[in-house]
């Protein structure tokens, strides 16, 4: 299957691989032009990955499981270059987690050092974006790399955001904020102790700004609301601070829908199209 995917203006071709004929089985992407892969397999196909390819190289991988409580997903964050037994390990050890993404380059010229370096910079924008629970018990320190290889990092690292999604894994924010501040729609949501900012992307997500309120005690029936287990993990990272009798948004924070944006924001069960408004009081249903 073959997707075309734009990204700042520029297209992308990908290639998803179904390698079992399963949506949910043993998958593969490649994006043109890039020396990467991925491979996706749920914890019941392990054995039917290519580990012969995967010594090859060495590989930044995640391990993703749901949360006891249906919220957000765990995520856990590794690199290696023995890869065969490094995931026998965390089959044997980790009970938590459903599926594995690999990624590595097809050349062989991801390096230990450079998987290091991914395995960090994914950890920290991880913990930035604040849309998964994070599994990894210490956080590495970041490693030393050569000047020069930073900008392929970077893009290497930028595609694993592209392809993670496609795999059913939204947990990076997409964008450099300072372009979606530039280009995004602005857009307002009120409520009682409630005031907000925030910008429609072009992906259909909303991404609510640093310093919007949202009300803080919750209706009778959000308490139920499948909404209310993000607002309680915004809490708990401090994405959500409380301030006198609401909430603040300590930092920008970008949901999946503008519904899901307006149910945190107003604490109840929320259309996002009817509650977000440009300046003139105009309805976001009516501006699309």
């Amino acid at each position: 299957m073959e997707r075309s995917v734009g990204r700042e203006n520029m297209g992308k071709k990908i290639t998803l691989y179904l390698v079992d004929n399963l949506p949910k089985g043993l998958r593969s992407v490649r994006i043109d032009q890039w020396i990467g892969k991925a491979t996706c397999a749920p914890r019941t196909s392990l054995k039917k990955m290519d580990y012969e390819e995967l010594k090859s190289s060495a590989c930044v991988y995640f391990l993703v499981g749901q949360s006891e409580d249906g919220g957000l997903s765990n995520v856990y964050v590794g690199e290696t270059d023995v890869f065969g037994s490094r995931v026998n390990d965390h089959d044997y050890k980790k009970d938590w987690w459903q599926e594995i993404i690999v990624f590595f380059s097809q050349d062989g010229s991801l390096t230990k050092t450079s998987a290091k370096y991914l395995e960090c910079v994914c950890l920290k924008r991880l913990k930035d974006a604040g849309k998964c629970n994070i599994m990894n018990g210490n956080i590495p320190t970041q490693t030393t790399i050569l000047q020069e290889d930073v900008s392929g990092l970077e893009e290497f690292f930028a595609n694993t955001t592209i392809v993670l999604p496609l795999l059913g894994y939204d947990i990076f924010e997409q964008k450099d904020i300072k372009d979606v501040k530039k280009a995004g729609l602005s857009l307002f949501c009120s409520g009682k102790g409630a005031e907000a900012k925030g910008l429609l992307l072009e992906d259909g997500k909303l991404l609510v700004l640093k310093g919007s309120t949202a009300i803080m005690k919750n209706a009778p029936a959000f308490e139920q609301h499948n909404y209310r287990k993000l607002k309680d993990k915004l809490i708990s990272i401090d994405r959500l601070k409380v301030q006198d009798d609401y909430l603040i948004f300590t930092d920008d924070y970008e949901f999946s829908s503008p519904s899901a944006a307006a149910a945190i924001i107003l604490a109840r069960s929320a259309s996002g199209p009817i509650e977000w408004k440009n300046k003139e009081g105009k309805k976001l249903k009516d501006l699309i």
